[in-house]
């Protein structure tokens, strides 16, 4: 009787509520685990719906969630979110005055609020630990899990510290979310946590709405950011930069040239900080320009785009920062524009940390993602492999696979520059020293070892460093050349094939040229809708939230206005029935896009 009261509740609740028709994968599951008090890890992609794997039992349960969460702006959006759907929720910060403080407190304490969100921070001193002593917790969620690992790559202290969490409250279970982390990271957090026989929910990395691109920078990358953003005229967007010169810089130039954009960096009065995030979420302007302080937190759902203007430190980090993008579920496009002083630059910082172990883990790191954007596998099949998951190419999801129209160019001859050079070395060189001696560098270290007497001394002058940087790229990432130690170049027997022209090398033209070509990215559409009507719906949902002084999104969503604007309904019964629409969304806001749609 109790199993069906639960079903009852569970679906009840997410219609009423969150105005979902069914569950996503994996949802009900970690719902079901949360009921049951079970211990929790949920490893999902951004947009997969976490936050309402614990949001949805708070609201069956008895007594007040705990959410630990690393970011005041996440805190924030959180709370915001939950109050635009009729659901009591606070937080307590640093942002608030004493006066604040004390009335959360109170309501607390009286029972008043099914959610309270704090930092890791504040929740590591007795005064905390003191208030919540007197609470009546059902559990406690831990956002942003992946910052307790010791090798994660938002590494603080105070995760850490919440293992103690288990010894000084033993009756509440704890739910842990993150949307990446390797199998190390997951062992990582179920250990600093002392999760109990936890449930591990992994959901698939593959995200079929996000189109991968991947380009090597012309100078500056502005004349192929502006090319990108033709594709996207009038659309939300994020476009990170290295620096905080950059961002100031580059949204300028932005501005110059017709687009609405802000800069946001850690070095701006933190007042500024957050003005900039109010306009950009309530869609005063449509472009962010930023750092990665600009990092977790952001839950504006109609991000169509996320451009990198330079390689990210790891691949964890651009997987977070890419999933910012289409978080709604409607198709969004990521370009990451880099080059290889980009690497170096990021492995000179490597020298300034003192833990050698440490240091060699983020090098490998560094070099990964390098590979990464440098490869022609799937995007997406890369980096499900880095998490450890499995997946067959995307077919047309990114560049590599939608790559029928690029010229490919044969480099069988230059391969066979490279492999002979290696053989006439004794495979006991890296590829600089290679890359010098078939561009008849004068370098003594060279001469000295009497280089240019070889007969493939200066035989690749024809090519720039840079491209045969290119060439031995792709004969690495073909398996034709492994690395040995102190990284000398070592030929495979595929390498033996290619030196007697049995076996044929080629490549993109636009890789080996340096030269990014403009690609045509084809959007998906799951349905049919009026478009004008959708532009009405979006003006009005603007409206509304400029009168309430929240966030448009959190009105409807861009795919809710999309099926309102397909299904068109015409009284609260047909209303009802579209996705995203729930009593109490259609109670606040119902009659007035009705309104909209029957005239």
């Amino acid at each position: 009787m109790r199993k069906a009261l639960n079903l009852e509740n569970k679906n009840r609740v997410l219609k009423d509520v969150f105005g979902h028709n069914s569950f996503r994968e994996l949802q009900e599951d970690g719902i079901d685990a949360i009921l049951q008090n079970r211990d929790l890890l949920m490893i999902l992609p951004t947009g997969g719906g976490k936050s309402l794997v614990y949001q949805l039992p708070t609201l069956i349960k008895d007594g007040i969630s705990i959410v630990i969460s690393p970011l005041i702006a996440l805190m924030q959006d959180q709370v915001a979110s939950l109050k635009a759907q009729g659901i009591s929720a606070d937080m307590i910060s640093s942002a608030q005055t004493q006066e604040d403080i004390d009335n959360i407190v109170y309501s607390a304490k009286m029972g008043q609020l099914k959610f309270l969100y704090l930092s890791p921070e504040r929740l590591n001193t007795q005064w905390t630990l003191n208030l919540l002593s007197e609470l009546k917790i059902n559990f406690f969620v831990v956002d942003e899990a992946h910052c307790i690992s010791q090798w994660g790559h938002e590494f603080r202290d105070d995760y850490r510290a919440l293992g103690r969490l288990k010894s000084n409250f033993p009756n509440s279970n704890i739910c842990a979310f993150t949307a990446t982390s390797t199998n190390h990271v997951t062992e990582d957090i179920i250990r600093e946590l002392r999760l109990e026989n936890p449930l591990l929910l992994k959901g698939k990395i593959f995200r079929k709405n996000l189109y991968i691109s991947s380009q090597r920078r012309i100078t500056n990358g502005q004349a192929q950011l502006k090319n990108f953003l033709k594709r996207h005229e009038n659309e939300s967007g994020i476009i990170y930069v290295s620096s905080r010169k950059k961002a100031e810089e580059l949204s300028l130039n932005l501005n110059i040239a017709g687009y609405k954009s802000l800069a946001y960096h850690a070095g701006l009065p933190q007042h500024i900080r957050e003005n900039n995030f109010k306009i950009f979420v309530n869609d005063k302007v449509n472009i962010m320009v930023a750092t990665i302080a600009f990092g977790m937190g952001i839950d504006k759902s109609d991000i169509r785009f996320v451009v990198h203007m330079s390689l990210p430190k790891t691949q964890e980090n651009y997987y977070q920062e890419i999933g910012r993008a289409g978080r709604d579920g409607e198709d969004s496009e990521v370009l990451l524009l880099f080059n290889s002083s980009d690497m170096i630059m990021q492995k000179q910082f490597l020298k300034d940390i003192p833990d050698q172990n440490y240091a060699n883990h983020l090098d490998a790191k560094i070099d990964s993602i390098y590979k990464y954007a440098t490869s022609e596998i799937c995007f997406h099949k890369q980096l499900a492999e880095y998490f450890e998951d499995t997946l067959d190419e995307c077919g047309s999801r990114c560049d590599n696979c939608s790559n029928s129209d690029d010229l490919r160019q044969d480099i069988t001859k230059e391969a066979q520059m490279v492999l002979s050079t290696i053989y006439k070395t004794n495979q006991n060189f890296g590829k600089n020293y290679i890359i010098d001696i078939l561009r008849g560098s004068t370098e003594q270290k060279l001469l000295s070892n009497g280089a240019d007497k070889l007969s493939v001394y200066n035989i690749g002058s024809a090519l720039s460093k840079k491209e045969w940087f290119v060439v031995i790229e792709r004969l690495t990432e073909m398996k034709i050349l492994n690395l040995g130690e102190f990284s000398s170049l070592k030929l495979t027997n595929d390498a033996i094939a290619i030196l007697k022209s049995q076996k044929k090398v080629d490549i993109k033209s636009s890789r080996l040229l340096v030269k990014g070509q403009e690609k045509k990215v084809k959007r998906t559409q799951e349905f049919d809708y009026d478009e004008e009507l959708f532009e009405k719906l979006r003006t009005k949902r603007s409206e509304i939230a400029s009168k309430m002084g929240i966030p448009a999104y959190l009105i409807f969503g861009d795919k809710t206005l999309k099926h309102l604007a397909s299904d068109k309904p015409f009284d609260k019964a047909s209303m009802l029935e579209v996705n995203g629409v729930g009593e109490k969304k259609f109670e606040q806001f119902g009659e007035e896009f009705l309104n909209v749609i029957n005239s």
